[in-house]
């Protein structure tokens, strides 16, 4: 755990010297991934060290996710368009469910008097990102692209099932199985067993290692030798 408080300690140390185009879609997006990067993996270790397992596994889960997006829009700038042909189409589930005036959680958007030029808009850039080929991705895809097929198949598997409270997680958090007595207890809050998260620790700490030495390539800082891949 030291190792990785000394990588997010780094990484932010050095963070000041990153100078980017605030006006630039490629750059502002991958900026606020490698950011997504640090602050998922702050949050990681406190939970770790805190031994919070419920939520561990579901912070990885978005630390993953984060860096299998900044892997592919720092590989490729034309991800960013398929970045945004997600941002359109999910904000069109949100308004156009608002603009039905049916559900009290989104009264506030509905009451929006500019609402259907909105939904107009969405619409239009959505049509328009579909037809240049950039469709929203799923996260197949972007674990394909992004060539981690076998973490999307193992790691992305078990921290889903957390997610979604997938039987075989429900067992892990809770369930003290007597096998010798074909029995079980149930514990809240149980207590993690010795190097139960090391595999989260590792696996975050590489993804911010190799984020923290893509990030200073990519805007030509001249300190990405400080984070060896």
């Amino acid at each position: 755990m030291d190792e990785y408080k000394k990588e997010i300690k780094d990484a932010i140390t050095y963070a000041e010297h990153l100078k980017f185009d605030k006006q630039h879609p490629w750059h502002r997006n991958l900026i606020a991934l490698y950011c997504s990067l640090i602050e998922y993996s702050d949050s990681l270790v406190h939970l770790v060290k805190t031994e919070k397992r419920i939520s561990v596994p579901l912070v990885f889960r978005g630390l993953l996710e984060a860096f299998v997006d900044f892997k592919n829009l720092s590989e490729d700038k034309t991800y960013g368009y398929h970045m945004e042909a997600s941002y359109a189409k999910e904000w069109l589930k949100v308004i156009e469910e608002a603009s039905q005036m049916k559900n009290a959680f989104l009264d506030s958007i509905g009451k929006d008097p500019t609402l259907d030029k909105k939904i107009q808009d969405h619409m239009n850039k959505l049509s328009e990102l579909k037809g240049k080929g950039y469709n929203p991705l799923n996260q197949f895809q972007k674990f394909d692209r992004a060539g981690m097929i076998e973490e999307y198949r193992s790691i992305y598997n078990f921290v889903c099932s957390h997610s979604h409270n997938n039987i075989r997680s429900l067992i892990d958090r809770f369930f003290i199985i007597n096998e010798a007595k074909n029995d079980f207890d149930i514990a809240l809050f149980k207590e993690a067993e010795h190097g139960e998260f090391d595999h989260y620790l590792v696996t975050g700490r590489h993804f911010l290692r190799n984020g923290s030495h893509t990030i200073h390539a990519v805007m030509v800082t001249g300190y990405e030798n400080q984070f060896p891949v």
